[in-house]
Parts: structure tokens; sequence; C-alpha cells
């Protein structure tokens, strides 16, 4: 049986895309914003480190697409190298290693929070306030700003009910 995080992540291409997007270094200039290293960069610094001409940003582009070409070992080691994941995270054919799927799994779930995170961070500005506000509380004040909040949630209910009852 195949996991989820293997079915999704199952083209070589989607699991090359899934590093960088799991990879990418939070924005400086906005934290809570990832920025993906763009295929010239990847490049650079894989050329950096194996020597100028191992591989190109074009290449790394056309890897990134559905349907791009085979890469041959020589090019996944190195990628391999720059994302710092085992050799056979990207086997796609035949079982891959419990370590390779580990490491996709684990790479899938850091997406995720990286989303949620980022989804948070473009909230209303009042309730990224709130929240501010509400972690300063003690854990006492916390309950009873939470039940403040539920309270204040069921009368807006009520007056809903009224309103649509009004029209």
């Amino acid at each position: 049986m195949t996991s989820p995080h293997a079915q999704r992540t199952g083209s070589f291409a989607e699991r090359l895309n899934l590093l960088f997007e799991a990879c990418a270094p939070e924005d400086p200039e906005k934290p809570g914003h990832y920025v993906e290293y763009t295929n010239q960069q990847v490049a650079a610094e894989i050329n950096r480190r194996h020597g100028d001409g191992t591989i190109s940003a074009e290449y790394i582009r056309r890897l990134r697409k559905p349907g791009g070409p085979s890469p041959t070992e020589r090019y996944l080691s190195v990628l391999a190298d720059f994302f710092q994941v085992p050799l056979d995270a990207f086997k796609i054919s035949g079982a891959p290693s419990q370590i390779a799927e580990k490491v996709m799994a684990e790479a899938q779930r850091f997406v995720e929070a990286k989303r949620r995170q980022q989804q948070a961070q473009e909230e209303a500005p009042e309730i990224a306030v709130l929240a501010r506000a509400a972690r300063r509380l003690s854990p006492a004040g916390q309950a009873r700003a939470a039940r403040y909040v539920s309270q204040l949630e069921q009368l807006e209910q009520l007056e809903k009910l009224e309103n649509a009852a009004d029209a």
C-alpha cells in the first residue's frame, strides 16, 4: 500500500518541487513568508560546491516540469546534496526506502505547516492584535478571554437570527 505522501509526490518533478517549497527560506523582509530558491540560485550553489558546469538553471527548470527529462545519477546526487536528503528520496520506481518515505512525508508536513503559518500571518490585522494580546495574558486570563469571545459569538448568532426573522 502506498502512503498518501508518496502518492502526492510520486513523480520526480513533484518530489523536486516539494523540496523546493519545503526548503524555502524565510523572507527577512516579511517574517512568516517563505521565498523558494530560484532555479538559478540552486544551480549556482551546486556549481559552487561541485564545480562550474555541473548543472544549469535551465536543466533544473526542465526537471521541475511534469514530463521533464529523467535525470542521471550524477544530477540526482547533486540535487540530493543541495537539499540535504538521501539520494533515494528521488526514487520514483519500485518501492522507495523507508528513509526516503519519511523524508518526503516530513517535507510534506513541513510545507503544510509553512502554509498554515503564512495563512495565519495573512489574517486581518485585528485578529493578529487579539492573538498577540492573548499570548501576553496569564493562562487564567486566556481562559477568561476565550469565554468572552464565545459569549460574543453566541450574541452575534442571536442577532443574525433576529435580523433574519425581521426581514
